[in-house]
């Protein structure tokens, strides 16, 4: 089963996409939907949109993991980060994939073992569980790929 794990943003959209074969989970693609913020809001929704539906297309993962917005100090940044959360819950659909959502908390606490784990824990023990050579960077990355490791477990 392929998992794609995201943690959305506009800006800086973390991905990553992991095959699991029985008690293995071997991680097939990482990284960063990074889109200018010189251009229209729709444009960038567009890009991100286009971005997620070519990773789509070319691992044909069966279910999205996607961290809940709890809150969010500026309301702005919060609409923008539920407008990212539609357009990815749109393709989900689409791709007739399971959509998994899991709170900050949860995440932490599947890959950490401790739901107020750092970003700097996160990056280490996602590092550590799939034996990656190098820690992933940025923390966006590294939160995809605990996302994609957590909805793994609950699956």
């Amino acid at each position: 089963m392929r998992i794609l794990g995201i943690d959305p943003g506009l800006q800086r959209l973390g991905f990553a996409v992991l095959e699991i074969e029985g008690s293995e989970i071997k991680p097939l693609s990482y990284g960063l939907i990074s889109t200018e913020t010189g251009i229209p809001k729709n444009d960038r929704l567009y890009q991100v949109y286009q971005d997620v539906e070519t990773l789509i297309k070319k691992y044909n993962p069966k279910v999205m993991g996607l961290e809940t917005l709890i809150f969010a100090k500026n309301t702005r940044t919060a609409m923008v980060i539920s407008e990212v959360r539609g357009a990815l819950l749109v393709l989900g659909k689409m791709y007739e994939m399971d959509i998994v959502e899991f709170s900050p908390l949860q995440v932490k606490t599947s890959v950490c073992g401790y739901g107020r784990a750092s970003k700097a824990q996160i990056q280490q023990a996602v590092r550590i569980l799939l034996s990656l050579a190098e820690t992933p960077s940025p923390d966006d990355v590294a939160d995809a790929i605990a996302i994609a490791l957590c909805s793994a477990h609950h699956k």
